[in-house]
């Protein structure tokens, strides 16, 4: 009793008041003849059993999905421990080293994004730790609803907008660019730590051309 009443005194007090003898079987002046039945848990089980499915975090939505994609990614890296909170995760593509005491990896995707990267969430699941505590709070669902928290009125009619003199004078031209020699690129660049995936040739299966620059041998 005294465990519950530290974690939630409201609870405790709401037990108390019903009485020992309606939850505690020692104290029941009714004859239960000493036979446990899991109906009640079954019930509770059947009821929360889509809940219970979902992942239970204080992030948004789209957060989580994120964070459960990467989770899977963390099934195929081998985790070296440096220290209690320092890590090397080696991975197939981009290795990290991560520091959990200060929220970064090497990748520099748990730096820039605020979120734990893949190599962080391997970490911090070895340790048990909860994901919340290592996302920026602006994740949260707490400042998606503050951030709407407050009433939001329609605007008036572009006619009746009080314009300043200064800026309804001014005249927004568009930057004025200039174009590089040379075609312009049709695919985008990559970013940093992305793989890039290589051309492989159908005849040789070698990488770095296809089946028509080819110059090895039919390979049968």
């Amino acid at each position: 009793m005294e465990q519950l009443a530290n974690i939630n005194p409201e609870a405790a007090q709401y037990v108390t008041d019903a009485g020992i003898e309606r939850w505690a079987r020692a104290y029941s002046p009714r004859n239960r003849y000493n036979i446990m039945s899991t109906n009640i848990a079954e019930a509770m089980n059947n009821a929360i059993k889509e809940s219970a499915l979902k992942l239970t975090t204080q992030l948004t939505t789209a957060v989580d999905v994120a964070i459960c994609v990467q989770v899977d990614e963390t099934r195929y890296m081998r985790i070296y421990p440096i220290t209690f909170y320092t890590f090397l995760v080696k991975d197939e593509g981009l290795d990290g080293t991560v520091d959990l005491t200060t929220k970064t990896c090497t990748c520099k995707e748990f730096d820039v994004n605020q979120i734990p990267c893949a190599h962080a969430l391997a970490c911090i699941w070895l340790r048990r730790f909860s994901f919340d505590d290592y996302c920026s709070p602006y994740y949260s669902s707490a400042f998606l609803v503050a951030a709407y928290i407050r009433e939001i009125h329609p605007l008036k009619q572009p006619s009746e907008w009080l314009v300043l003199e200064d800026i309804a004078s001014k005249i927004v031209y568009p930057p004025v660019g200039r174009r590089g020699p040379g075609r312009p690129k049709n695919n985008r660049t990559p970013s940093f730590g992305e793989e890039v995936t290589q051309k492989s040739c159908t005849t040789c299966h070698r990488v770095g051309h296809n089946s028509h620059t080819c110059t090895y041998p039919d390979v049968k």
